[in-house]
């Protein structure tokens, strides 16, 4: 009984880090879905260092959700999506995003200056590429 779970147990172990190691890693869900949607490497790792706490169909707020879902991005319409895109490229010129409440409690989240000019670099290039 204990050799098959352990067996068990070794066979799962394996299939989690073969998993884990051969899906891509730099692909965000939001570059597969939407062939004019693409979300660099860089950006997305701040993404997911910065912004996906927050803004993910699990995050505990319902407020944050609703103004962005990044899983949810890729299944807008362009428009939409250029809109969403525009929102973010306002709340980084303005330094609204993250929060100061946020910050205050995580000072690890808030954006750099490189960070900032990363994303909105970024941002305001897709707008222009998803308003054509």
């Amino acid at each position: 009984m204990k050799r098959s779970f352990a067996y068990t147990l070794v066979a799962l172990t394996g299939m989690f880090f073969f998993f884990a190691f051969t899906l891509d890693q730099g692909t965000s869900s939001t570059e597969m879905a939407m062939g004019k949607f693409k979300i660099p490497k860089k950006v997305n790792a701040i993404i997911q260092d910065k912004c996906y706490g927050c803004h993910n169909p699990n995050a505990k707020g319902d407020k944050s959700k609703a103004k962005l879902d990044w899983d949810a991005l890729a299944g807008l319409s362009m428009a939409d999506q250029a809109m969403k895109v525009k929102d973010i490229a306002k709340v980084l010129a303005d330094g609204s995003m993250p929060p100061k409440m946020m910050t205050d409690r995580n000072p690890d989240k808030k954006l750099t200056d490189a960070e900032t000019a990363t994303m909105s670099k970024w941002a305001n290039k897709m707008v222009k590429k998803l308003s054509k």
